[in-house]
C-alpha cells in the first residue's frame, strides 16, 4: 500500500540527504529537502509537511532551535519531528526530547528502523489532526450557536449565520430556504451576492433543496456534471461542482433546507453532512424562537390596535355591571362590537330554557321589534351549543351547518360564532357575519372569546348578586331558627318554639310540626298561630284516621295541599281546618334515614308567594328540624347504651380498660381497679406507662387492628390480654378496649405438662433435641411411617465375662460405662436411643427429628461409638484382664415410629423390616467392625463420610434373596489397640 504523506528532510550532508530521499520516495512518500535551518524555516512559512526528518548539527540555526520554534508556533498543526544525531549518549537524546522532538535516531540510521519510526509518527500525526479537526468542528458549532442565539430578528439572524457557516466550512455559498416559517410563503437567504430568488419555486420543485425537503433526508453530490439532481437556473450555478443539502426538521415539522455549494468536485464529504446535521438541529430551535418573536411582534401591533377598543369595552362593561340590566347590557355590547371592530353584522343570542332568544343585533336596519327565537339544535349557534367551542367558517355556501336565522344573514359569506360559557353552562352565543369570504381570523376569534368571557362574568355576577341577596335573607332566618332550637327536644313546648320561628321566617300566620310515632296514638302535633286546643284536636283526628297519616307519609318532596274545604279524601279534617280559616298548606317532609317521620306545615294564602327559593329554604329548615330530632333520639340511645355498658363492665370478673388514642386511661371496671392496682381518683386520664402492670401492653397499643398477647406483671401471675380498637362512624379510632383474662392456673398446668413431656423426651433423645421438640410442639408419639436409619450395637465376649464377674461389678464397671459412652456418641449426632438390649442397644436416626443428612450422621455416630468403645476396652483390659469387642450393623429404610403397646403400658419404638435387617447385620459384624446395608449405601451415594468396601452378597435370616453388604473403613488404630 503506497503512502502519500509529505516529509521534509533537513540535512546539510548531501550523501545522507540523498539516501533519505531515495528510501522515502521508494516507499511512496513525497519528499522535500532543505540544507540549512534558515532554509527549513522559510519552507515552513509556505508549506506544512506531515513530518520533518531533522539533522541536529546544521550550520546556522541548529536542529534543536528549529524544533523549539516549530513546537512554539500555535498556528501550525501538529508536525512530528525526528532528530537525527551522531551523538549516542543518553543525556543528548533526553535533551532533544525535552526540546520538543518526537523521536531521536542515531547515525548511521538503519533503514528499516527509519521507516518504522516514520510510519508510527505519521499514524500519531493523523490521529492528532483528526482530534484537532473534531475540535474545530465543535468550535464551529459553538460559533454558529452563538450566531443563532445572537438575535431573534430573522434577517439579522440568518445573514450573519450563513456568512459564518460558509467561511467556516470553506463553501462558495451557503443558502437557506424556509418553507414553514410563514404560511403560504417561501423565504430565501444566502451568503452569496447572487441568490436565485427568481427561480426559487423551480428549485423547490425540481432541485436538490426540494428533493431534500420531500425526502426529509440529507443529499450529497460529489460532481454535478454526473448527477442530474443539480438544477442549473443561472450562469452562477454552472460553476458549481460539489453540493451538500440538509433539511431542517423539528418535532416532525419541516422548516426548510440548508444548501452548501463549491466549485471543486468531491469537496463535501460525509463529515460535512454530520456537521450540517448538528447545524440544522440548532437552526430549527433558533428559527422557532424567531418565529415566536415575529408572532409576538405581530401580536404586539394587534394588541396596540385593540387596546383602546378593549378599554372602551371594559369601561362599558363596568357601567353595565353597575346597571345590572340585561337588556341594556345586550344592546350596548353588540353596538360596541359593531362600531369598534367594523363587523358588518353582530348579534347576541341568549339561552332561555330550551331555546335561543335574540337579545340584540347591530348592522342591519330593523323595522319594528325583531323577536327571533330558535331551538338549541338549529344553525351555527346550535352546533356551538352542542360542542361548546368556537366555530369559524370561511365560506358559508360550502358548509351545510349554516341555516339563515338572523335578520340580514342571507347575504353573509363568512361567520364566527363564539360560546358564552360560565363554568360548563352555555349562556348564549355572540354571532358575527360578513359578506366577504374568509373575513375572520384567529385574532378575531381570540378577541371575541375574551369579550364573551367578560360577558359571562357579568351575567354570572348578576346571578350571584341576586343569589347572595336571597342567601343573606335565608341565613338570617335560619340563624333565628337555630337560636330557637335546643340540643334536645323535651316535648311539644320545644317544637312550638320551632313552629313560631318558622312563621317568622316565612311571614305566615300558622305553622305546625307533626311527628308520627310507632303507633297512631303516639302522633304529636305542635303548632303556632292557633288556639292551644288546635294541637290536641288535630292530634286526635290523625290518631282516629291513621289512613290520612299513612297517605301523607308517602310524600317525599315539598308539596302544596290546596282547597282543603273541597278535598273529599281529607273530609275528617275539613271542619277543623275550616274553623281555623286554613285552606292552602305547604308540606315539607321530615325524613330520617329515607323514612318520612313527620311534616313541617305552613299556611299559604297566596301560592305565588312561595317560589323555588322559598321551597329550598323550607327544605333547609326541615333538615335542621330532622337533625335536632335525630340528635335527641341518638342522645337517648347513647344514655341507654352507656347505662347498659356500665352495668356490663361492673359485672365482668375480668379487668377491662378503655384507653384513648394518646394511651391515657379513660375507664376501668371494678375488676381492673382491684386486680391492677388502679386508683379511680388518681389514675383516670393519666398515661398508661405510669402503671407498672400495664407497661407491657404499650407496644401493642400502636398497632392498627386487634391484638392479643400474654403478659406476666408479677411472678406466677399471667394475663391473656386482648386489645381491640374502638372506631367512630367515620372509621376514626376513638380509643382501645383492653381485656385482661387471668390464665395463671392454665400456665401452671402447661408448665407441669411440659416438665412431664421433657422427662419422657430425655429418655430417648439428647437434652438439646428434647428442647427442640418441646419448642416445636406437636403431638409426640403418634405412630407414623418414616424413613429412618437403624443402628444395632452388640458386645462380643460379654457372655463369658458375665459368667466370671460379680453382677455389681458387671453393672457398675462395664454396662453403665458402656451405655453412657454409646449414648454420648449417638447424642452427639442427634441420634435417638430406642432401647437397651442387655449388652447391646438400638439407635435411630430420622425420628423424632429428621435431618437431610441422617445417612451420613448414622455412619459418623457408628465410627464414634467404635472409637469410644476401643477406649473402654483398653481400660477393661488393664483393670479386669478381659478382652471385649463390639460389632455394629446399620440398615436404612421405612418403619412405623411412635408409641406402641397397650393402654396400660406403651413404649416409643419402631417396627419394620429395617429393624430386623440391622439386627442381622449386627450379628454378622465382628468386633470393631461396622456393616451397613445396600439401602444405606445407596442413600449415602458419593456423600459418605468414610470409605465403603463391598463384602459381597450374604443370606440374612428370614430373607429369601441374598443381600449385598458393605463395611465402613475408618481409622482402626484405637480399635486395634483395644483388641
Amino acid at each position: 500500500m503506497s503512502e502519500s504523506a509529505h516529509i521534509l528532510v533537513v540535512e546539510d550532508d548531501n550523501d545522507i540527504r540523498r539516501i533519505f530521499q531515495v528510501i522515502l520516495t521508494r516507499h511512496g512518500f513525497r519528499v522535500s529537502v532543505a540544507t540549512t535551518g534558515e532554509e527549513a524555516l522559510n519552507f515552513l512559512q509556505l508549506i506544512t509537511p506531515d513530518l520533518i526528518l531533522l539533522d541536529l548539527a546544521l550550520p546556522g540555526v541548529d536542529g534543536g532551535e528549529i524544533t523549539r520554534r516549530i513546537k512554539a508556533d500555535r498556528t501550525k498543526p501538529f508536525i512530528p519531528i525526528i532528530i537525527v544525531s551522531a551523538h549516542a549518549d543518553l543525556n543528548t537524546s533526553v535533551s532533544h526530547l525535552d526540546a520538543g522532538a518526537d523521536d531521536v535516531l542515531l547515525k548511521p540510521v538503519d533503514h528499516t528502523l527509519l521507516l518504522a519510526r516514520v510510519r508510527a509518527l505519521l499514524r500519531l500525526q493523523r490521529a492528532q489532526r483528526n482530534l484537532q479537526q473534531e475540535q474545530r468542528k465543535t468550535e464551529l458549532l459553538l460559533h454558529l450557536s452563538r450566531d443563532l442565539g445572537s438575535s431573534i430578528e430573522l434577517d439579522v439572524l440568518l445573514t450573519g449565520f450563513l456568512n459564518h457557516l460558509a467561511d467556516a466550512i470553506g463553501a462558495i455559498r451557503a443558502s437557506i430556504i424556509l418553507t414553514g416559517f410563514i404560511e403560504d410563503k417561501v423565504l430565501l437567504y444566502s451568503s452569496s451576492q447572487h441568490p436565485a430568488s427568481g427561480e426559487i419555486q423551480d428549485i423547490l420543485r425540481y432541485g436538490v433543496a426540494g428533493l431534500a425537503l420531500r425526502s426529509r433526508s440529507p443529499i450529497l453530490i460529489t460532481d454535478t456534471r454526473t448527477d442530474s439532481r443539480w438544477l442549473v437556473t443561472s450562469e452562477h450555478h454552472q460553476d458549481v461542482r460539489s453540493v451538500a443539502a440538509m433539511p431542517i426538521i423539528r418535532d416532525n415539522r419541516a422548516w426548510g433546507v440548508i444548501t452548501l455549494v463549491h466549485h471543486t468536485p468531491g469537496y463535501f464529504t460525509n463529515e460535512h453532512l454530520e456537521l450540517l446535521s448538528s447545524v440544522a438541529a440548532q437552526s430549527a430551535v433558533a428559527l422557532e424562537s424567531a418565529r415566536l418573536y415575529r408572532l409576538s411582534e405581530q401580536q404586539k401591533e394587534l394588541l396596540a390596535r385593540r387596546a383602546e377598543e378593549l378599554r372602551q369595552i371594559n369601561e362599558i362593561n363596568r357601567m353595565l355591571s353597575e346597571l345590572m340590566q340585561m337588556d341594556q347590557l345586550s344592546r350596548l355590547l353588540v353596538q360596541m362590537i359593531h362600531h369598534q371592530f367594523k363587523y358588518p353584522l353582530v348579534a347576541l343570542l341568549l339561552r332561555q330554557d330550551n331555546q335561543f332568544e335574540l337579545r340584540a343585533i347591530a348592522g342591519v336596519n330593523l323595522l319594528g321589534e325583531a323577536k327571533v327565537v330558535t331551538s338549541l339544535e338549529e344553525g351555527l349557534s346550535g352546533w356551538v351549543y352542542r360542542q361548546q367551542q368556537p366555530l369559524r367558517i370561511d365560506d358559508l355556501r360550502q358548509d351545510s351547518r349554516f341555516v339563515p336565522l338572523l335578520p340580514g344573514e342571507v347575504l353573509a359569506r363568512s361567520a364566527l360564532s363564539i360560546p358564552i360559557l360560565l363554568g360548563r353552562e352555555l349562556l348564549g352565543t355572540i354571532e358575527v357575519r360578513s359578506p366577504q369570504p374568509g373575513a375572520f381570523t384567529s385574532n378575531d376569534e381570540a378577541i371575541l372569546q375574551a369579550i364573551a368571557n367578560q360577558l359571562a362574568i357579568a351575567i354570572g355576577n348578576a346571578r350571584l348578586f341576586e343569589s347572595e341577596q336571597r342567601r343573606i335573607r335565608q341565613l338570617n332566618d335560619i340563624n333565628r331558627l337555630s337560636l330557637a332550637l335546643t340540643a334536645q327536644l323535651t316535648g311539644a313546648t320545644d317544637m312550638q318554639l320551632i313552629a313560631k320561628a318558622v312563621t317568622q321566617i316565612f311571614q305566615t300566620k300558622w305553622a305546625a310540626i307533626i311527628l308520627f310515632g310507632p303507633k297512631p296514638t303516639d302522633t304529636i302535633v305542635a303548632s303556632y298561630g292557633q288556639e292551644a286546643s288546635f294541637d290536641q284536636e288535630l292530634s286526635r283526628l290523625l290518631q282516629r284516621n291513621p289512613y290520612i297519616a299513612a297517605k301523607i307519609a308517602m310524600v317525599q318532596q315539598p308539596c302544596y295541599v290546596t282547597d282543603l274545604a273541597e278535598r273529599v279524601d281529607l273530609a275528617s279534617l275539613q271542619s277543623l281546618f275550616t274553623d281555623q280559616a286554613l285552606d292552602n298548606l305547604l308540606l315539607a317532609p321530615l325524613r330520617v334515614k329515607k323514612q318520612t317521620q313527620g311534616f313541617l306545615c305552613l299556611e299559604v294564602n297566596r301560592r305565588m308567594q312561595f317560589g323555588q327559593a322559598e321551597q329550598e329554604l323550607l327544605t333547609t329548615v326541615a333538615s335542621l328540624i330532622v337533625q335536632i330530632i335525630e340528635n335527641a333520639r341518638l342522645y337517648q340511645i347513647v344514655n341507654d347504651e352507656r347505662s347498659t355498658l356500665n352495668a356490663i363492665l361492673q359485672s365482668a370478673a375480668d379487668p377491662i380498660l378503655l384507653i384513648d388514642p394518646q394511651a391515657r386511661l379513660l375507664l376501668a371496671n371494678s375488676a381492673a381497679l382491684a386486680r391492677l392496682q388502679i386508683d379511680q381518683k388518681i389514675h383516670y386520664g393519666q398515661p398508661v406507662d405510669q402503671f407498672p402492670a400495664l407497661r407491657a401492653i404499650l407496644p401493642a397499643l400502636d398497632k392498627e387492628g386487634s391484638t392479643a398477647l400474654e403478659i406476666e406483671p408479677q411472678p406466677h401471675l399471667h394475663f391473656s390480654v386482648s386489645i381491640a380498637p374502638v372506631r367512630g362512624v367515620d372509621r376514626k379510632t376513638l380509643g382501645r378496649v383492653v381485656v385482661f383474662r387471668d390464665i395463671s392456673p392454665i400456665k401452671r398446668l402447661e408448665q407441669q405438662e411440659r416438665e412431664r413431656v421433657r422427662s419422657v423426651f430425655r429418655r430417648y433423645v439428647s437434652p438439646e433435641v428434647a428442647e427442640r421438640l418441646l419448642s416445636a410442639g406437636g403431638d409426640f408419639g403418634t405412630p407414623t411411617e418414616r424413613t429412618v436409619a437403624v443402628l444395632f450395637a452388640d458386645m462380643r465376649g460379654f457372655t463369658t465375662l458375665a459368667e466370671q464377674l460379680d453382677a455389681r461389678v458387671l453393672v457398675d464397671r462395664i454396662l453403665n460405662r458402656y451405655f453412657t459412652a454409646m449414648t454420648d456418641a449417638l447424642y452427639a449426632y442427634d441420634g435417638t436411643i430406642d432401647k437397651f438390649l442387655g449388652d447391646g442397644l438400638i439407635g435411630v436416626f430420622g425420628s423424632p427429628i429428621s435431618h437431610p443428612d441422617d445417612p451420613q450422621r448414622v455412619v459418623m455416630a457408628a465410627v464414634a461409638m467404635q472409637q469410644a468403645f476401643a477406649r473402654l476396652a483398653q481400660i477393661w483390659r488393664e483393670e479386669l484382664t478381659f478382652d471385649i469387642g463390639m460389632g455394629i450393623g446399620i440398615s436404612y429404610g421405612s418403619a412405623v415410629v411412635g408409641n406402641i403397646g397397650s393402654d396400660q403400658r406403651q413404649d416409643y419404638t419402631l417396627i419394620g423390616d429395617v429393624v430386623n435387617t440391622a439386627s442381622r447385620l449386627c450379628s454378622i459384624a465382628q468386633a470393631g467392625q461396622i456393616i451397613i446395608s445396600s439401602n444405606l449405601m445407596q442413600a449415602l451415594g458419593d456423600q459418605s463420610p468414610y470409605e465403603l468396601r463391598e463384602l459381597g452378597a450374604v443370606r440374612l435370616k428370614g430373607k429369601q434373596e441374598p443381600h449385598v453388604i458393605y463395611e465402613v473403613l475408618f481409622d482402626q488404630s484405637l480399635v486395634n489397640a483395644g483388641k
